[in-house]
């Protein structure tokens, strides 16, 4: 009897960045923008796992409730450097 393969249940994919401008350390209150540098390649990941996630997106009928509050949620993990895109509601 074949197995099916499991399905990610969390993440569509990350990437890691390189730099924070402010740096973690002057983050406040008052910080307006946060600017995220990527490398080419992290880029490239993070793309993807945006294009992933849209797509599910694109997969529900918006005429409905449910479809209109699905969105896209972009986790910044300060304390290990990483970006991740997940599913999440408005």
């Amino acid at each position: 009897m074949p197995s099916t393969p499991s399905t990610k249940s969390f993440s569509f994919g990350g990437c890691n960045f390189g730099k924070l401008s402010p740096k973690q350390e002057a983050l406040g209150p008052n910080t307006k923008v946060l600017n995220v540098t990527l490398s080419f390649e992290d880029g490239l990941k993070l793309d993807l796992a945006i294009d992933e996630c849209v797509r599910k997106l694109n997969s529900y009928k918006r005429s409905t409730v449910a479809g209109k509050r699905s969105a896209l949620n972009i986790a910044v993990h300060l304390d290990k450097g990483r970006i991740t895109i997940n599913e999440g509601k408005i």
